[in-house]
């Protein structure tokens, strides 16, 4: 569930730290014996968990804290400081049992205090970051070192998935309450089995191995450092890729895929990601909105997304490799997703999108190809697409054109994230956008946006339905995901809200996000997918990979790689490609609905 900062966000952030950028990345040379390079577009937004959103950022959160629970290979929730647990009878009391004798990386002991600490800093502050996750949490104690109670008003679907890094109660304790994201928390003291070493933005961050990781996690990694090398662009990305200076290219452009494919010693995959890309619209009946109001009629919303052939916008937006979306959570969530039932689907059809609009009362009175409503108010829209996003702008000139066929005029204006972020979150001032999310594998939070408490806030469509509303709250409570014919399971209850959405339109989801990632096979060995049947091994919610990283032997084969369930493919031809920039990750915070 990651966007980028706001532009006032990312300033007190880059004000914090006070790093200068650089005009282009340089990969470095390692002193380390094992050092593991991976080549990324997007940098880093600061290292403070309450206000740095960006993936880089968020990758280092994953390595370098840790949780009190994490996931497998398969995204089940497993022991990680919570080596065990048990619930009260009436599911309102959990209490975690702490791991022992474990330190953080300054050598202070890490013990329940520290988890209660940092969540009781949430609760206290609301802090928008995380809120959600402790939402109708009543109290959390640390009656001893290796015990951590929480207490619930209700009883929670969402306790073993608590997307929040514990925090050092001796080094945050001196942050400000009021201005958490503001504290510069540097050098950042984790427990995971990596540290940040150095920062320099926009040219890398050093990973460092915990040499002292506990066994009980896992040990300490195979390899020394890590590095996150940040690029200015994919083509020179990719040429340093090719020259051997770096290890793996993460997050880079769809039609790249045949070039990096052909490379010799190269694993190319294109997996599924958690997340999507959305059309999305400002529907929403707040007073405070600034958005057209004729985008509250449903029928506009959804005569739109008759009008959009998704399928070419994939061929042509993501080479082919992308899912076009249906329901708001991807089909990577496993049990999560909705499926639309057959006959339901909304497909490419204009002239059903002509016919919702015809007999929504909306017509070409003046015949300048734009329609009207009965009172004259033109379907004129701004339509923001992302300078950030190759992709989404590809699409969107698409969408514009389509949307010109059914009467629809869309005034598309490039903008960059930061400002069109402010624009959002700060005033809604805004008609119809193309963005993209992350999520966590519960769907909890994703669900949370279009809750009527997220108007202003989390919720970019300022959408609101309170029938929804109770939905989401009931779901929130149903500790059963998925019992066969009962309607109160939390399975069915989060059907029915994307159902509900997928009616009403506050977004068109256009696809899935798809991991774009390309790593060297013949030269290391170690690589894990997440999940293993087609899944990729970096930015995917584990460590798998970074922990079990390793430097493949001289003169070994490079048909096996540790772990890694795909066929590599060796090829001598290298090709040419087009210049295209890429960042992929964005997020915002605020409060959600309680229960």
């Amino acid at each position: 569930m990651r966007r980028s900062l706001t532009a006032a966000g990312a300033l007190i952030v880059l004000a914090a730290l006070a790093f200068v950028p650089a005009a282009a990345a340089s990969p470095p040379s390692p002193g380390a014996a094992t050092a593991y390079r991976i080549g990324i577009l997007e940098d880093f937004d600061g290292i403070n968990p309450f206000s740095a959103w960006s993936g880089p950022s968020w990758e280092c959160f994953r390595l370098c804290y840790n949780f009190l629970t994490w996931y497998d290979r398969e995204y089940r929730p497993v022991p990680e400081l919570a080596r065990s647990w048990e619930t009260s009878a009436d599911g309102r009391t959990w209490t975690f049992h702490i791991i022992d004798g474990m330190k953080w990386q300054d050598g202070v002991p890490l013990t329940a205090a520290d988890i209660a600490f940092t969540y009781n800093l949430i609760l206290e502050t609301q802090d928008a970051a995380y809120a959600q996750y402790l939402s109708g949490v009543t109290s959390v104690t640390a009656p001893d070192h290796k015990t951590l109670v929480i207490q619930t008003r209700k009883p929670s679907a969402g306790m073993l998935a608590l997307y929040i890094p514990v925090l050092p109660q001796h080094i945050w304790k001196e942050a400000d309450p009021e201005n958490l994201g503001g504290f510069k928390n540097w050098p950042m003291v984790g427990s995971g089995p990596f540290k940040v070493a150095e920062l320099e933005k926009g040219k890398w961050i050093r990973l460092a191995a915990s040499q002292t990781y506990p066994q009980e996690l896992g040990g300490p990694p195979t390899i020394d450092d890590v590095y996150f090398v940040i690029n200015q662009n994919a083509d020179a990305m990719i040429q340093d890729y090719k020259a051997g200076s770096l290890d793996a290219i993460v997050d880079w452009p769809a039609p790249y895929y045949k070039v990096l494919k052909s490379l010799p010693g190269t694993t190319v995959v294109a997996a599924p990601g958690i997340g999507f890309h959305e059309l999305g619209f400002n529907c929403g009946a707040d007073l405070r909105s600034k958005g057209n109001p004729l985008l509250r009629d449903v029928a506009v919303r959804q005569a739109i997304s008759w009008a959009l052939d998704k399928d070419k916008i994939n061929a042509t937006a993501m080479a082919g490799l992308a899912v076009p979306g249906t329901s708001l959570i991807s089909p990577v969530q496993g049990l999560w997703h909705w499926t639309v039932p057959s006959g339901q689907e909304v497909t490419f059809d204009p002239e059903k999108a002509r016919q919702i609009l015809e007999d929504a009362g909306y017509t070409d009175r003046d015949g300048d190809g734009v329609r009207e409503n009965a009172a004259g108010k033109k379907l004129d829209f701004r339509f923001v697409t992302l300078t950030e996003y190759p992709e989404d702008q590809a699409a969107g000139k698409m969408i514009v054109s389509w949307c010109a066929d059914i009467g629809v005029k869309l005034r598309l204006d490039q903008k960059d994230e930061g400002a069109f972020g402010d624009e959002v979150y700060d005033n809604a001032d805004y008609d119809v956008f193309i963005w993209s999310w992350r999520g966590d594998i519960d769907p909890g939070f994703m669900l949370s946006t279009f809750t009527t408490t997220q108007i202003l806030s989390w919720g970019d469509s300022q959408y609101s339905n309170p029938e929804y509303d109770r939905l989401y709250r009931d779901q929130a409570q149903a500790l059963d995901p998925a019992a066969p014919d009962d309607p109160t399971a939390r399975k069915a209850v989060t059907d029915k809200m994307q159902a509900i959405l997928y009616r009403d339109t506050p977004y068109v989801i256009l696809w899935y996000n798809v991991n774009l990632q390309a790593f060297r096979t013949d030269k290391w060995t170690g690589y894990e997918a997440v999940p293993p049947k087609d899944g990729a091994p970096f930015f995917n919610l584990t460590r798998a990979t970074y922990l079990d990283l390793k430097p493949r032997a001289v003169g070994a084969a490079a048909a096996s790689s540790g772990g890694s369930p795909w066929t590599y493919f060796l090829a001598a031809a290298a090709v040419i490609a087009a210049v295209i920039a890429a960042l992929l990750v964005r997020r915002r915070a605020r409060a959600v609905e309680d229960v």
